[in-house]
């Protein structure tokens, strides 16, 4: 195989470019740090306590664990300015979404579901130039159309007032639920609503957007995200959907 050109080799030294997940010189990301996001999604609930007290539960899969090389993938793209990466990250979750629409069950055929995004705060926004939670529900959106189900991504959430992503889990469970936007509050009849972000650990962020759309048309049936925190017990992956179509 042949090496990159002298102009690659030039831009290499203007900006390096290596591996987020395990630093290999020269590549966007390798083969071996790109293979767990061509894995099957996985049920990861199990793992995030905060989660324990919605009713009725929520399901939430995962493309990925959250250590190793994908930690090192998520932070790239969120923090370090390797937007290159939503080429990798954004096709994987919306694969996910499309393994998983047949598991969400017949809620899903009674209206267009509604991807919601878990937002980011408004600076960090600004900071990235890009808001990153909007792109992952476009691409679940896509995906559960591949999948079958009617869907599209709606920016329903603000975040609660004095919450900081960056603040820790602890403090943004603190904070309070977030906010709807009003133009999505007063929006017709129920509708079934998909959470997206890009972690889950603990689950305070997911229970926050649950519980900031409770009283709204929007009612979520199940969330989304690239990478979970590693469960201390078995972490379910998907499994086929009931004839009814009800999760098995």
């Amino acid at each position: 195989m042949e090496g990159p050109g002298p102009l690659a080799r030039l831009a290499r030294l203007v900006v390096p470019v290596a591996c987020p997940g395990c630093g290999l010189d020269d590549v966007r990301w390798c083969e071996a740090c790109e293979a767990p996001w061509w894995e099957p999604p996985l049920r990861c609930e199990t793992g995030a306590p905060r989660l324990d007290g919605l009713a009725p539960p929520l399901p939430v899969w995962s493309v990925a664990e959250l250590d190793g090389p994908a930690h090192g993938v998520v932070a790239a793209w969120k923090d370090a300015g390797r937007r290159d990466l939503g080429a990798l990250l954004g096709p994987a979750l919306e694969r996910a979404a499309t393994a998983v629409a047949p598991a969400l069950g017949p809620a899903v055929a009674s209206a267009p579901v509604a991807v919601v995004p878990c937002p980011a705060r408004a600076a960090h926004t600004r900071r990235r130039g890009v808001d990153l939670p909007l792109l992952l529900a476009r691409a679940a959106a896509a995906g559960l159309g591949t999948g079958g189900v009617t869907a599209e991504a709606v920016d329903a959430l603000l975040p609660a007032r004095g919450a900081s992503r960056g603040a820790g889990d602890r403090g943004r469970w603190r904070a309070g639920p977030g906010r709807v936007r009003a133009s999505v509050a007063s929006r017709g009849g129920p509708r079934p609503a998909l959470l997206v972000d890009d972690v889950v650990t603990t689950g305070a962020t997911l229970a926050r957007a649950a519980g900031a759309l409770r009283g709204s048309p929007l009612v979520p049936v199940g969330a989304l995200v690239l990478a979970s925190a590693p469960a201390p017990g078995e972490v379910l992956r998907v499994r086929p959907a009931s004839p009814s179509g009800a999760l098995g």
